[in-house]
């Protein structure tokens, strides 16, 4: 029988529309309609965008509502050197308000005035942490009615930076999207603030046995809550989210001066399938053992040749090259003659383009819970659209197919593949991948790969080749080690910054490696990965947070989402690498106190 679309009133607030043969609601969606209606916050939400809607005597009507709102429980705490600093616990409701005024194919979004508002703002972005459906109309009211003369305010700014200026087949500002019904049971875990206090603790003192370190932490976050959207074209959605991230950093200087830093990240969904003690301690020893043998380790020269990036590696540089650039963004409104600094994509023109040999392929998978027994951390049901995601194979065989996508459309992809992922300026989501899976039709294994890089190192008569274990993605640095990497690729003639190989040695065509610092890649780009030779048939997943910030900057952003990448060990025929040649601050005058004894 063929299906039809029903709407359903929810309560007398909001239609819900819904999809059933004849009308007829499935048990699954009796149920969530039956939750919501005893959920106050999704009561409220349901009020406050009808009450707005129904509205007809404002100067423009809006066309478009959507309020979010995530609740979570955060535990936060901190350790060196095994003494732990003083946790936070705290519970926080932000609202996430959007008003759309004018029409899909023009309205104020996109615009470097969309999120300009010259009024005074009573509402505080926050829901209560307790009352009623009567507390939470008053919050949402506020902030509903701030969104809206934001909204017109910019729409009118728009307008005017767009008179007098030809635009070339402009794009619409949202694309449909079909509503979702989605009611999970609200999240109700409770988080044992003092077990993982110990935890921390314990792990962060392994550092004691590594003098060389001189600054090092270990740090625990743990976010439980439940996330709550609704949106006037009949969307409603309450899932539990909950996300878990370990991270340890280290630093040191080498003799000459030069400031090394080292460190390592975990993600989950569950803090119970975070790393265990005895895996945390041997992986700060690890970044120890490291940052001790990169103080006595020689710089490297200049090279440009073959390079190996063995499973991890090659996972961490397709998470943060390929991840990003598969990203499809828009370049924003400006005022006629005004310069805005605006980054496009290296994707953006390039569908149906090779993009990588033909025996690679790259597919986003948000369906996927785990690979090989291990817990994937880029799963999720809706984005924060509404939108339903679906596995997308974005390149095949070589050729790039589509773009990650929100509902803001951009050329070449259809609609939204429900990969708003991130809050974004200017009224848009940003889009981010989940799990990247890099599949390669041809491999071989991971030491006839290195095999291969011999024997290309001595084909081309070079004294060495580079293999890389690990790069600083996530970067472990600060902000202050962010902006000296992007001025160094300033100097370097501009380009992209992309995160130092922390783990990178030299092989000599005899196969003796040596451990090297000081080198970072010049000029490597997507156009890189059209020269991957080979793939090793070992893969390794590879989990981090990303925060929408430059080399996904550890500690930064207050929205983060988890992704993970799955791919092989790659080799590539030629990348260039450069000696980072700069002024290196002085050793301190006292050496540090013993940290053992």
């Amino acid at each position: 029988m063929k299906r039809r679309e029903f709407w359903y009133v929810l309560g007398g607030l909001l239609p819900v529309r819904l999809a059933g043969q004849d009308g007829q609601l499935t048990a699954e969606q009796k149920r969530a309609l039956a939750e919501a209606q005893r959920d106050p916050v999704l009561t409220a939400m349901l009020a406050e965008i009808r009450r707005m809607g129904e509205l007809r005597t404002m100067p423009e009507i809006p066309y478009y509502i959507e309020v979010g709102c995530d609740d979570a429980q955060i535990y936060t705490v901190s350790a060196t050197l095994g003494a732990a600093f003083a946790p936070q616990s705290r519970r926080v409701r932000p609202l996430r308000v959007q008003v759309r005024v004018g029409s899909p194919q023009f309205d104020n979004t996109n615009s470097i005035f969309s999120d300009m508002y010259s009024g005074t703002r009573y509402d505080s972005g926050q829901l209560p942490l307790e009352g009623g459906v009567m507390q939470y109309r008053h919050a949402l009211w506020l902030a509903l009615d701030r969104a809206y003369k934001t909204a017109v305010e910019g729409l009118g700014r728009k307008s005017a930076a767009l008179q007098g200026v030809s635009v070339q087949e402009p794009l619409p500002d949202l694309a449909p999207a079909p509503p979702t019904l989605l009611v999970k049971p609200a999240a109700q875990g409770k988080i044992d603030g003092d077990r993982w206090r110990d935890v921390v603790k314990k792990a962060s003192a392994e550092y004691r046995a590594y003098p060389a370190v001189t600054t090092s932490n270990v740090d625990l976050s743990l976010s439980s809550g439940t996330v709550f959207f609704v949106n006037s074209a009949g969307t409603m959605i309450r899932t539990p989210d909950s996300v878990a991230i370990l991270q340890t950093r280290a630093g040191c200087q080498a003799e000459d001066g030069m400031v090394i830093y080292d460190g390592g990240q975990w993600v989950a969904s569950d803090p119970g399938k975070l790393p265990g003690e005895a895996e945390l301690a041997a992986a700060v020893r690890e970044v120890g053992e490291r940052l001790t043998a990169l103080t006595k380790a020689p710089l490297g020269k200049s090279y440009a040749g073959p390079v190996l990036f063995e499973p991890r590696a090659a996972a961490q540089l397709v998470g943060e090259v390929l991840g990003s650039q598969l990203c499809a963004t828009r370049r924003p409104v400006a005022e006629p003659g005004r310069t805005l600094p605006f980054a496009t994509g290296e994707y953006e023109s390039r569908i149906n383009s090779r993009v990588l040999p033909e025996w690679l392929s790259v597919i986003d998978d948000p369906e996927a819970r785990e690979w090989e027994g291990t817990a994937l951390a880029g799963h999720y049901e809706a984005d924060l659209e509404g939108v339903r995601p679906e596995r997308l194979t974005v390149i095949e065989k070589g050729v790039l197919k589509t773009l990650l996508t929100t509902r803001q459309p951009v050329r070449g992809v259809a609609g939204s593949n429900g990969r708003a992922r991130l809050p974004g300026a200017l009224g848009v989501k940003m889009p981010r991948p989940s799990n990247l899976f890099v599949e390669a039709a041809e491999s071989v294994p991971l030491g006839e790969l290195r095999g291969r890089l011999l024997t290309m190192v001595r084909d081309q008569q070079k004294e060495f080749g580079l293999l890389v274990r690990k790069m600083d993605f996530p970067s472990a640095g600060s902000l202050d080690d962010l902006r000296r990497l992007g001025q160094r690729v300033a100097r370097g003639g501009g380009g992209r910054a992309i995160s130092l190989p922390l783990g990178i040695y030299r092989v000599t065509p005899d196969g003796r490696e040596e451990l090297v610092r000081g080198l970072r890649f010049r000029g490597l780009t997507t156009r890189s990965f059209r020269d991957i030779v080979a793939a090793s048939a070992e893969r390794a997943a590879y989990h981090y947070v990303d925060n929408g910030l430059p080399l996904a900057l550890m500690g930064a952003g207050s929205y983060v989402v988890g992704c993970s990448v799955v791919a092989p060990g790659l080799l590539f025929e030629e990348l260039e690498l450069e000696a980072i040649e700069e002024e290196f601050p002085d050793r301190p005058l006292v050496p540090p106190p013993a940290t053992a004894g």
